[in-house]
């Protein structure tokens, strides 16, 4: 190992480390779509240390640091990976790869929805409203996740649609992705038999929703659904998450793609911060 290699080693906590990168880097030769052509020239895997580091800081493209490639590259196979719905793809083949190394099946028969609504910024105009029960001017992350907290599906929207008429194209996504889902839990939300109809019909899926016990007060854990509300948790480490930068709603999942994939590389590798071993 050369010195420089050393160096890079060390750089930053959100590179990847080298087990990491062998198994992102199995996953894009089984995935990518372009391997015909003027052979690549690029380092794939600084191009990925560089997405991770804005993914975890939350500074802009052109405030990248210069070790890094030049940030109108990196931004470029950003795009494209976005527009390819790549790294969408990667997180799936990683939720698998974590799910089997849990003992589990790769795609699960349970699944929790929820949203969370996040202040939009100048840039975010597009696909933007306000929450009026959040009191939240912006978007809405709309996600599904496994019984284990495994990010299935992410959409983005903008904050006044109601979650119950966002759960038709949510849980659409979903179906599209995979077809062993039989039951979700949600909250009051997602009530009204119209959905609940509707989710059986199309789907054959049972959406149950989970409500509070009559006469409680104050914060109380519920079953099922704290696990997506630990996933938002998660998700919110990552501080370009923490308003919503990207100028397209795509975007804006992409960069919850990005934060779950880096997570469950580190599952996958034992190489976890204090809050996930907690959590485990």
């Amino acid at each position: 190992m050369t010195e420089k290699d050393d160096q890079l080693q060390e750089r930053y906590p959100s590179d990847l480390s080298d087990e990491e990168w062998e198994i992102l880097r199995v996953i894009f030769e089984k995935l990518d779509p372009y391997k015909t052509g003027r052979p690549r020239t690029v380092d794939l895997r600084e191009i990925l240390n560089a997405i991770f580091y804005l993914n975890k800081t939350g500074c802009p493209w052109r405030y990248l640091p210069k070790d890094f490639p030049s940030y109108k590259l990196v931004n470029y196979y950003y795009n494209k990976w976005t527009d390819s719905r790549m790294l969408e793809k990667v997180n799936t083949a990683l939720r698998q790869r974590f799910r089997e190394k849990k003992g589990r099946t790769p795609d699960p028969t349970g699944a929790i929805i929820d949203s969370q609504s996040v202040k939009g910024t100048p840039e975010s105009f597009v696909d933007s409203g306000f929450d009026g029960g959040k009191l939240v001017k912006g978007r809405k992350r709309h996600i599904v996740v496994d019984t284990i907290g495994c990010l299935l599906v992410v959409w983005v929207h903008a904050a006044n649609v109601f979650d119950g008429k966002a759960a038709r194209q949510v849980l659409t996504n979903l179906f599209l992705l995979l077809h062993t889902v039989k039951i979700i839990w949600a909250d009051c939300g997602y009530s009204g038999a119209e959905l609940l109809d509707w989710v059986l019909l199309q789907f054959q899926c049972d959406l149950t929703v989970v409500k509070r016990k009559k006469g409680t007060k104050g914060f109380h854990v519920l079953p099922r659904r704290w696990v997506v509300e630990r996933t938002f948790a998660w998700l919110g480490r990552s501080r370009r998450l923490s308003k919503d930068y990207e100028r397209k709603p795509t975007s804006s999942e992409t960069q919850v793609y990005i934060a779950s994939g880096r997570l469950l590389l580190r599952q996958l590798c034992d190489n976890q911060t204090p809050y996930l071993k907690a959590a485990n």
